[in-house]
């Protein structure tokens, strides 16, 4: 017996998980450095990046704007928009184009935060939580939240989700917390209480969802728009994705399903041979690891291999 096999059936009977690989560890690493780059602007001189992830600048030259940030700004001034708005959203758009919704998976710190209290595998007998294929009606509630936070953008003047968002708060609060630790003009322990307040809620109604309604991930699939955009605009043509390499290898066993944070029923993707391009996929590499046979890989493909959305 191969030993990736015996160890992930160890892992399996110890632990009732999967193990963790290569992906798990370099995504950890890569969110928190994120995290401590935000986190420290204030006290370092020279900091990498000043700003949040919803708008900075990387050593202090280019200009970055997440996309749904440019497009709720846009909605609240009417469509009045800066060269510079352009470039930097340009520079983002450019990255996630050709890395999909790697955003999700990589470089958010409420992925970090969310796998800290989720049940680590999906729960075959709850219709959300289990691998499935998304319905119409699944697919249609994470747009009609971006249009929602796009018109209240519009009435109230101002970026709604960009001015409450977890994701650029996460990065406020870390930033705050070691404002005030040091004493930094302008930290208060008002607006660390405030972003932790944001923060909080989104992990409470994450947890909440999952725990009692059978809902997994319910932020990141159906509330966030920074994924959705990224998950139906550039994962439709990102080279980078989850790769099936060995389809004949599978034994069906549906490890890889039960593992996927978003609940994708990645079996029929094996079984048709095409790569996963599903809205929902984060390019984790979680189903890569939890696969003792080497099916799916996680890489760069240009062409062929093409998958449903």
């Amino acid at each position: 017996m191969p030993l990736r096999v015996r160890q992930h059936r160890f892992w399996l009977r110890v632990r009732g998980i999967p193990p963790r690989g290569k992906y798990t560890i370099a995504r950890r690493l890569l969110q928190l450095v994120i995290l401590a780059l935000f986190s420290t602007q204030l006290l370092v001189s020279g900091s990498i990046v000043v700003g949040t992830l919803a708008s900075s600048r990387v050593l202090k030259i280019v200009p970055m704007l997440d996309v749904f940030a440019w497009l709720e700004h846009a909605a609240a001034s009417r469509g009045s928009i800066s060269t510079e708005s352009i470039l930097a959203v340009l520079v983002v758009f450019t990255l996630y184009s050709f890395l999909g919704r790697a955003f999700c998976g990589w470089v958010c710190p409420m992925d970090l935060l969310f796998s800290l209290f989720e049940r680590k595998v999906n729960n075959p007998r709850l219709p959300l939580t289990r691998p499935h294929t998304p319905g119409r009606i699944e697919k249609a509630l994470p747009l009609i939240t971006m249009a929602v936070f796009l018109g209240l953008s519009m009435v109230l003047g101002q970026p709604f989700y960009t001015t409450i968002s977890p994701v650029a708060g996460a990065t406020k609060l870390g930033s705050m917390v070691v404002g005030v630790v040091y004493n930094i003009p302008g930290a208060t322990l008002g607006l660390v209480m405030a972003w932790a307040t944001i923060t909080g809620l989104a992990l409470f109604i994450n947890i909440a969802a999952e725990y009692l309604f059978g809902v997994k991930r319910l932020w990141c699939r159906f509330l966030c728009p920074v994924g959705a955009f990224y998950g139906f605009v550039t994962n439709k043509y990102s080279p980078l994705k989850v790769k099936v390499v060995n389809a004949e290898k599978c034994l069906g066993c549906g490890l890889c399903s039960l593992a996927c944070p978003v609940s994708i029923e990645l079996l029929d993707y094996i079984k048709e041979k095409k790569d996963i391009m599903d809205y929902r996929c984060f390019h984790c590499g979680r189903c890569v690891e939890a696969c003792p046979h080497g099916v799916l890989s996680l890489g760069f493909r240009i062409r062929g291999g093409g998958g449903r959305t």
